[in-house]
């Protein structure tokens, strides 16, 4: 029944993206698109980007779309692997309830789970992150139902999907195991025999072995701490605004923004939800019986104390063992399902309630919940449509150019190879790096050129083939900052806006956002827009496409 309800819970909230092949979740673009070459191997020949792209791939992730992509796309099989994982969730966590204390409170965890927009929102996507949570919850319930291979397996799960995740449950179960050898507390079911420290064994080398290629292959290592102070990229404004750093107070704040429902019904309904919850928690916790739950809590303990270590080894380590907040975000959230759940279950006496009303709860819970999904972590590009079937008809070798925002759906929708994109500029790959941010100058110098001849030599240099141009990316607004033009609306209820921006710094992260602003300041006349020579095809209102080929030639 759980697995059956979240389903359908899962199906109505992305009917939109089952239904709509423009309609995926963002990350799909920069990380997965490159797996349309499984089906046509024709696709992104020799590309730049697309060996990028497909290096900082995990393993598993690579393996799985390769057997899902003899009978179904890659960009299908993204949306339909997040529903197997929702209802993977739900069963681990109803599981995990069941064994801490009853039924009830394993339906009081599944209600939590599916009224919280943080898990569908990082199971969007089919991507790597999407095994984060459900594969902590496999570890966490075979520690809790005491089934060592259940927790082995989970470990090198996490290590061929999300190694980060295999980083926090690894030490998690070391830890409690050196504790029983000091006798300071019961052994845990894993690790107990030889094979198990093998399986450990095997899991530290392929997360390790992982980062090397990456490093071997060009594009890494990742950028130090030290690496990062004084560059605009790693700012406010930049590409990835890791400076200054969080607190840990606020990673634990941060959480309750998504919780009550302050996104879809504003600060005052949100705020006044938010107290009846805290005090709802504050009285079931009064009267929870804790010493009970004692035991049944340690391996949450033992997740929470790895998570919190591996967090401050991060901020220490700064990106050398990858985002801090990432060790924390998915254990703080699932810790936060199990405590709502039972603070609510205990303060409300949820056993006590007629068959009837726990059943009218429940078809209330998943209705809401259903409702609050709707298009979590996902987003409409149809509106870009026409671009997308202009470029489709260009030779499959052909190598486009354009403001990076716009060309972010290209490879996606129209599997061309794309000259550069915002969702990979990464700037802490280090090697890949060096070779992309001057590729960004030459770029922007060519797009906001006012001699027509620098647009060709670039075009030259690069053997860039057509050219994509957006009007609005010249207008005075646009070159201020404020808004990037996201070619995008967000799947949405009837009533709710629409738009095609969205709220970030521009005309470009920094520090290109300086060099554009340089170039065009005092100009009204940019040679992609006026030129004669550059005989443009409009594909919609605003977007125009150049054929560059003829100057390739001379």
């Amino acid at each position: 029944m759980v697995a059956l309800i979240s389903g359908v819970i899962f199906v109505l909230a992305h009917f939109q993206a089952l239904t709509n092949r423009f309609i995926i979740n963002d990350d799909v673009r920069q990380q997965i698109y490159w797996m349309q070459q499984w089906q046509d191997p024709a696709l992104f020949p020799g590309d730049f980007l697309t060996g990028y792209a497909r290096a900082y791939v995990t393993w598993g992730i690579k393996g799985l779309y390769w057997l899902a992509s003899w009978w179904v796309s890659p960009l299908v099989f993204s949306k339909l692997l997040p529903g197997f994982l929702f209802v993977f969730l739900a069963f681990c966590l109803f599981k995990i309830g069941t064994r801490l204390a009853d039924h009830c409170l394993g339906w009081t965890m599944v209600a939590c789970f599916w009224l919280m927009p943080f898990f569908l929102d990082n199971l969007a996507g089919g991507l790597a992150r999407s095994f984060a949570a459900p594969l902590l919850a496999l570890f966490w319930l075979g520690w809790q139902a005491r089934r060592p291979w259940v927790m082995g397996g989970a470990l090198l799960l996490q290590a061929l999907f999300i190694p980060y995740i295999f980083m926090v449950a690894a030490p998690a179960a070391l830890l409690a195991w050196l504790l029983a050898r000091l006798g300071r507390d019961n052994p845990p079911p894993f690790p107990a025999q030889a094979a198990h420290f093998v399986l450990l064994g095997l899991g530290a080398v392929l997360v390790v072995a992982i980062n090397l290629q990456f490093s071997a292959d060009g594009y890494g290592p990742l950028v130090r701490a030290q690496e990062m102070v004084n560059h605009p990229e790693f700012y406010a404004h930049g590409r990835y605004p890791i400076l200054p750093e969080a607190s840990l107070l606020w990673e634990f704040i941060s959480p309750w923004e998504f919780i009550p429902p302050f996104q879809e019904w504003g600060p005052v309904a949100g705020g006044l939800i938010c107290a009846g919850l805290l005090a709802l928690l504050a009285a079931g916790f009064w009267r929870l019986d804790w010493p009970s739950f004692r035991q049944g809590l340690k391996p949450a303990g033992y997740l929470g104390l790895s998570s919190l270590a591996l967090y401050f080894l991060a901020r220490l380590f700064l990106l050398q063992l990858f985002v801090p907040d990432r060790y924390l975000m998915y254990t703080l959230n699932l810790f936060f399902c199990l405590f709502l759940a039972l603070g609510l279950k205990t303060a409300l006496r949820v056993e006590r309630w007629p068959r009837h009303l726990a059943i009218l709860v429940l078809v209330a819970a998943a209705s809401l919940g259903a409702w609050r999904l709707h298009g979590v972590g996902l987003k409409d590009y149809s509106a870009y449509g026409a671009v997308y079937a202009a470029l489709a008809a260009t030779p499959k070798d052909a190598l486009i150019a354009g403001h990076p925002n716009l060309m972010d759906t290209i490879p996606t929708f129209a599997q061309r190879r794309a000259f550069a994109t915002y969702e990979l500029a990464h700037p802490w790959s280090r090697g890949y790096w060096a070779k992309l941010k001057p590729r960004l100058v030459d770029l922007f110098k060519a797009y906001y050129a006012a001699d027509p001849q620098e647009v060709v030599a670039f075009c030259r240099k690069y053997g860039i083939a057509w050219l994509i141009v957006d009007d609005r990316h010249f207008t005075p607004a646009f070159l201020k900052g404020g808004y990037f033009l996201f070619p995008f609306d967000k799947p949405h209820l009837p009533g709710a806006a629409k738009g095609l921006a969205e709220r970030i710094y521009g005309p470009f992260f920094a520090p290109f956002d300086e060099q554009i602003r340089h170039l065009t300041a005092g100009r009204a006349q940019f040679a992609l827009l006026s030129d004669p020579a550059f005989q443009a095809v409009a594909m919609d209102q605003h977007v125009r496409l150049i054929d560059m080929r003829p100057w390739l030639n001379h």
